[in-house]
């Protein structure tokens, strides 16, 4: 298990092949955890997600464009 930010952690089942995703504010399962469950693909898709808002933002706070071409200078 992983965690993110102290709260949010991250993990894959061994019986089921999923990747889950749980956080404290989430609506609790019959076990008493917030979680959700992601296939591999799902998995994937929401990482690629994160990552294309996460240097949105960046490149937002830093003012400084990213995906430029080195080609169009």
């Amino acid at each position: 298990m992983d965690r993110v930010a102290g709260v949010v952690e991250v993990w894959r089942t061994n019986d089921t092949h999923e990747v889950v995703i749980g956080h404290p504010a989430l609506t609790q399962d019959s076990r008493g955890s917030g979680q959700i469950a992601f296939s591999p693909r799902s998995a994937r898709h929401l990482a690629h997600l994160l990552i294309e808002h996460a240097e949105d933002a960046e490149a937002e706070a830093t003012g400084k464009p990213h995906n430029l071409d080195m080609a169009d200078f």
